[in-house]
């Protein structure tokens, strides 16, 4: 089992990369505050599922190939801005909404707004735009996996970086779902939700002009 002992730094590097604060973060933390529990964790699943997507694209030099060639990469990027654009310009306007908190065990999630599929959804566009991820996915790859990798590696990798995704997301989408917690969100919605549109914002104009 030690040939498999790169594992363990790529383990690391993808949970302390998905601790830190971007888009991502920020629609799970919409989705479980305005919505609910289960909102959050399926906005979780798909940005689990972003992860391990680039991290297969990455093992077939996809990702490589992307930076290698401007047009694409150009290409890739104009379409996650406008994504990300998009979905501040939804939160924007959502954000002097009001809200009516109700509990998961008050309010089944399909009678909530928006369906789980729809959060599914978001969280995987949300993290497959972003052109970032790809790219640390693909230094990842470059850095730590053998040039002769032993069986399986593709599979272990996308394993693991759903794993450890998913797992941390849906830790702050029970973190953030809580009645207590929903009930100061409610307070505080303007101001979260703004906070959010704009720094998703931010990112697009970042992506437009990088």
């Amino acid at each position: 089992m030690t040939e498999y002992s790169f594992l363990i730094a790529i383990a690391g590097i993808l949970f302390f990369g998905a601790m830190s604060p971007g888009p991502s973060f920020f629609i799970v933390a919409q989705n479980s505050l305005s919505k609910s529990r289960a909102h959050g964790v399926a906005t979780a699943l798909g940005t689990g599922l972003g992860v391990s997507i680039f991290a297969v694209l990455a093992s077939f030099g996809v990702t490589t190939l992307l930076k290698s060639v401007p047009s694409a990469y150009l290409v890739f990027k104009l379409l996650g801005g406008v994504y990300l654009l998009y979905l501040a310009y939804r939160i924007w306007r959502g954000a002097s909404e009001g809200l009516e908190i109700a509990t998961d065990r008050d309010t089944p999630p399909s009678k909530l707004k928006g369906s789980l599929a729809k959060a599914f959804l978001t969280g995987l566009v949300t993290q497959t735009s972003n052109p970032k991820t790809a790219l640390v996915i693909a230094g990842i790859f470059a850095a730590f996996v053998p040039a002769e990798p032993p069986i399986n590696t593709t599979l272990f990798v996308a394993l693991i970086a759903f794993v450890i995704d998913f797992s941390w997301y849906a830790v702050v989408a029970i973190s953030l779902s809580t009645t207590a917690t929903r009930n100061i969100y409610v307070r505080a919605k303007s101001g979260f939700d703004k906070t959010a549109s704009i720094f998703l914002g931010l990112v697009a104009i970042k992506l437009f002009i990088s």
